[in-house]
C-alpha cells in the first residue's frame, strides 16, 4: 500500500522547490511525485553576516505563500523544509526560518554544508541508475557547491565550497555579453576555489563516475536536449560529453542576455547566471579529469523527502 503523502521543500539561495510524493513498501525513492519550482533569488545582494535585501525577501515570501497554498490543499502527513547557504550567511536567516515555522507550521531545518552534501547525495542515489562503483556527486547552488564521494551506495568524504552561480556572476560578470577578461577571471576563480578538494576528498581512481545535480546541471541537460518543456524522466541519468558542454558555453557566451533568454531549456531567470554555471560544470570536469558527466534530476529535495519518510537522517 502507498504511504501517506509527504512534503519536502528545498530553500536554496537561488531556487525554492517543493516536492509532494508517496512511497511504496519496497521503493527507496518517491512515487506519484509532483514538483513545483520558483526562483526568488533570496541571496541576491546578500553579504556574509548581512541581512536579506527587501526585494528578494518579498519575492521569497510570495513564493513561500504559493507553496503553502498547495500544501494546505494537498494536506501531506508530514512537511520538512531544509534551508541552505543563504540562510547560513544571513544574520536574519535563523529568524526568518523561525517565522516560517510559526506562520506555516512546517518543520524547518537550517542545514550545515556537510548535512546539505549528505542529503543531496542520498537524494541522487535514490534515483541514479546504474549506481557507479566509484562516484563523485556535485551539487551546484546559488552560493555554494557540495561534493560527495561515493562507493556504491555508501557515502564517503564530502565537502561544501563557497562557489555558486549567483555569487560568481555578481563577482565577475559586469558586461552583456561578458568580456573575454571576465570569462578568464571567472575560470581562474573557479579553478582556485576547487583546490581545497584535493585534501578534502583524496585521490580519485581512474574509473570515477562524475554525477552532477541541481538546477544548473539539469538546465544544461535541458538545453542540450532542446527541451521546451522540462521533463525529469528525459534528464535523469543522461550522459553528456565535455566537448558538447564546451560547445554550448561558447555559443551562449557570445549572446546578449536577451538572446540567451530565448534558448530552449533555459528558464529566463537563469539566463544571467548560466554562463557561470556552465564554467563551473566544466571546471569541475577538468578538475576531476572527467570527459563525461552523468546528470541526476534527484538532489537535496529528494534527500529531504527521504528524511520526511524516515528513510534518511539529518546528521
Amino acid at each position: 500500500m502507498p504511504s501517506p503523502l509527504k512534503a519536502a521543500l528545498d530553500l536554496g539561495s537561488n531556487t525554492f522547490r517543493l516536492l509532494l510524493a508517496q512511497s511504496d513498501e519496497f521503493g527507496q525513492g518517491p512515487t506519484q511525485r509532483q514538483v513545483w519550482q520558483r526562483l526568488p533569488r533570496i541571496a541576491e545582494g546578500l553579504e556574509p553576516g548581512g541581512v536579506f535585501q527587501a526585494e528578494p525577501l518579498k519575492r521569497a515570501w510570495a513564493d513561500l505563500n504559493y507553496f503553502q497554498e498547495i500544501i494546505v490543499e494537498r494536506a501531506p502527513a508530514r512537511i520538512l523544509a531544509g534551508a541552505t547557504m543563504a540562510f547560513r550567511l544571513a544574520a536574519d536567516g535563523p529568524a526568518l526560518l523561525s517565522q516560517l515555522e510559526k506562520n506555516f507550521g512546517w518543520r524547518v531545518v537550517l542545514l550545515s554544508g556537510r548535512q546539505e552534501a549528505s542529503l543531496a547525495a542520498q537524494g541522487v542515489l535514490s534515483g541514479l541508475s546504474p549506481i557507479p562503483p566509484e562516484g563523485l556527486i556535485f551539487d551546484i547552488g546559488g552560493r555554494s557547491t557540495e561534493f560527495i564521494r561515493t562507493q556504491g551506495r555508501t557515502l564517503g568524504a564530502l565537502e561544501s565550497l563557497p562557489l555558486g552561480v549567483v555569487s560568481l556572476t555578481a563577482q565577475h560578470i559586469h558586461h552583456d555579453p561578458p568580456t573575454p577578461e571576465e570569462i578568464q577571471s571567472l575560470k581562474a576563480t573557479i579553478a582556485q576555489g576547487l583546490e581545497p578538494l584535493r585534501a578534502a576528498l583524496g585521490a580519485m581512481g581512474p574509473d570515477l563516475t562524475l554525477v552532477g545535480t541541481a538546477g544548473t546541471v539539469t538546465t544544461v541537460a535541458a538545453m542540450l536536449l532542446g527541451l521546451t518543456d522540462y521533463d525529469s524522466d528525459l534528464v535523469n541519468n543522461r550522459v553528456f560529453e565535455k566537448a558538447t558542454i564546451e560547445e554550448l558555453f561558447e555559443r551562449l557566451a557570445s549572446l546578449s542576455l536577451t538572446r540567451r533568454q530565448l534558448t530552449p531549456g533555459l528558464h529566463p531567470r537563469r539566463a544571467d547566471v548560466i554562463l557561470a554555471g556552465l564554467l563551473e560544470v566544466l571546471g569541475v570536469m577538468s578538475f576531476f579529469e572527467a570527459s563525461r558527466l552523468v546528470v541526476s534530476d534527484n538532489s537535496l529535495l529528494e534527500g529531504l523527502w527521504l528524511v520526511a519518510n524516515d528513510r534518511a537522517r539529518i546528521e
